[in-house]
């Protein structure tokens, strides 16, 4: 599962049957530009005086309903899904079409070997726009296609004519067979990992590239070597392209040079055509990695280097809603409500059932302790987790948010690259109508092999240094009876010494059956009003741990703070002990 947002994940819902260069020998010299490279990029006012030209082809790229509405007179309709497919096994999102199948999708636009064709973008979809044009590049006909900079806003602020008539059908083009070695595997960049000869880029934003986000893959962070281009930088705010100067600066500071060969990566290899765009523009040997890291991350015997441990994120049911209709999504979904009965009434489809107190044992007589590692191991892999795969966790939406927490900081504590937490859980799912099933899935036992299991747990040897130092910030997630002391089941009522007090439901808003997340401005803010801010050790406890999870989540997993700890079992165990402190 990824992101679907063009500018900030990227990425065409397309994909298919990977294109045959496994052995790929070095690339010819590249193929020569158009007259300058500024003519790859052409204005709008460049446009309105050539758009009546014998040869001109002009391709729209963008949301199919927009251009039915509205496009440049004579442009026609190009969807991504025409340009790439889906490779057999294991399925990647984007890959090329075989070279005569792509020349003949062009063809049937009325593309032919002395076409001059321009291509534009509506709406934010440059990187399908630049993927375009690397395919046509693929093809040969690079040095005869241009790009309209600012795609189609620029085009009507340049007071250009728009119409919603459809094109007459243009005559078959004709394409003479001339595809260029622009497109790399992994087994050939595995083999180049030293840097000699090649400036590797990954061209997704940095949280992706320094792993502190996964976009779905099974692993986060980066090609070891690779420096990191963000495709926005390529354009200015209005999407229009940079400078030669501006963008050789960029490059060169990743390690483009004379001699070296360029290779892009991104996501799945749409975003990076932004950056190959602009070293073909330059001049730049250029290729692209067009598997990407979906490829790169699910081989697990390819290198990855993070940087920053991979966070948990909320998952919109609208996004859930799409992948599960999707039989081509392969995920693990825990329902951990914790009432087998709401379970059994209708659960979402392929759903497996986790009760929380599965999660728990009496450690030393204390109720509700952390069970060892390896137990939890066996446990999850049993419900059919795997590192290759997503896993989303969803709780009732209501009063027992912190129950899908709770799993979610375990999950991390093995360092799954890609855990989602259902924003609303069922509560919401259910209410908006969409898809519940009473049938148990099918689970194939999974695998979190490698790596040891290590939480972040503070224990109360911690907790009493930090009641005596004052130099940790307590936080206790109950509600304000129990902070207080005027309620609670333990044998002594009260909070922590010098803790302050921020119930975990406070994060949350909307209506009590399917609560939603605060925007991450408003969680910003009552945290800080708390005086629970970024630069502070923060330890966070509650009665047993788990709503404690739901401020972990909260604050390292949404707002990004850096040092977080949960404190297990929390309350239950300090207030038996009588030698311990309470305010």
């Amino acid at each position: 599962m990824r992101p679907l947002w063009h500018r900030t994940a990227g990425a065409a819902l397309t994909g298919a049957v990977a294109l045959a260069l496994t052995g790929l020998a070095p690339a010819p010299a590249t193929a020569p530009l158009a007259e300058s490279p500024e003519t790859m990029v052409v204005s709008a006012d460049w446009l309105r005086q050539h758009l009546a030209d014998p040869g001109l082809v002009v391709l729209a790229v963008g949301p199919e309903a927009s251009y039915r509405e509205s496009h440049i007179p004579g442009a026609r309709y190009l969807s991504l899904r025409d340009i790439s497919t889906r490779s057999e096994a294991p399925p990647l999102s984007l890959e090329l079409l075989p070279v005569p199948v792509l020349d003949s999708v062009f063809e049937s636009l009325g593309v032919s070997d002395g076409s001059r064709i321009v291509i534009y973008w509506d709406g934010e979809w440059v990187t399908p726009t630049t993927r375009v044009w690397f395919t046509l590049d693929r093809l040969g006909l690079g040095d005869r296609a241009s790009i309209l900079d600012g795609g189609l806003p620029a085009w009507v602020a340049a007071g250009g004519e728009v119409t919603a008539e459809a094109p007459a059908a243009p005559s078959r083009g004709r394409i003479t067979p001339r595809a260029r070695n622009v497109v790399v595997e992994a087994d050939w960049l595995a083999k180049r990992l030293d840097g000699a000869g090649i400036a590797l880029i990954d061209a997704r934003t940095p949280n992706f590239y320094d792993g502190s986000e996964s976009g779905g893959q099974p692993r986060a962070g980066h090609i070891p070597g690779a420096k990191n281009v963000a495709f926005p930088t390529i354009v200015d705010e209005g999407d229009r392209f940079k400078s030669p100067e501006a963008l050789n600066a960029l490059l060169a500071e990743a390690g483009a040079g004379p001699g070296k060969t360029v290779v892009a990566y991104c996501h799945i290899g749409q975003q990076a055509t932004l950056v190959y765009f602009a070293a073909r523009r330059l001049g730049y040997d250029v290729r692209l990695y067009d598997g990407s890291f979906q490829d790169w991350s699910r081989r697990m015997d390819l290198p990855v280097v993070q940087l920053k441990q991979a966070r948990a994120q909320l998952l919109s049911t609208e996004r859930l809603g799409q992948v599960v209709s999707n039989p081509e999504w392969r995920m693990t979904i825990i329902d951990a409500r914790s009432d087998l009965g709401e379970y059994l009434q209708g659960h979402v489809p392929g759903a497996v059932f986790l009760h929380n107190e599965t999660l728990r044992w009496t450690g030393n007589g204390v109720p509700a302790d952390l069970l060892p590692g390896e137990s939890y191991r066996a446990l999850f892999e049993r419900l059919g987790v795997r590192r290759d795969r997503p896993v989303v966790v969803y709780g009732a939406g209501g009063a027992n948010n912190f129950h899908a927490t709770f799993v979610t900081w375990l999950l991390k504590g093995f360092d799954h690259p890609t855990v989602y937490l259902l924003d609303g859980g069922y509560g919401k799912w259910a209410e908006e109508g969409r898809p519940v099933t009473q049938k148990y899935p099918k689970v194939e036992p999974g695998s979190l092999a490698g790596g040891k299991f290590s939480l972040a747990l503070a224990t109360t040897a911690d907790v009493q240094r930090a009641v005596e130092r004052r130099d940790v910030l307590l936080v206790d997630a109950r509600p304000p009876a129990q902070y207080s002391g005027q309620a609670g089941p333990q044998l002594r009522r009260g909070h922590l010494p010098g803790a302050v007090n921020h119930p975990w439901i406070t994060d949350l808003a909307g209506e009590p059956a399917k609560w939603i997340w605060k925007p991450k401005a408003e969680l910003e803010s009552a945290y800080g009003a708390h005086g629970i801010t970024p630069d502070k050790d923060i330890i966070v406890y509650c009665n047993t741990g788990t709503e404690a999870s739901h401020l972990y989540f909260a604050l390292a997993q949404v707002l990004d703070y850096p040092r977080v700890r949960v404190y297990v079992p929390s309350w239950t165990e300090w207030s038996e002990r009588e030698d311990l402190p309470i305010e």
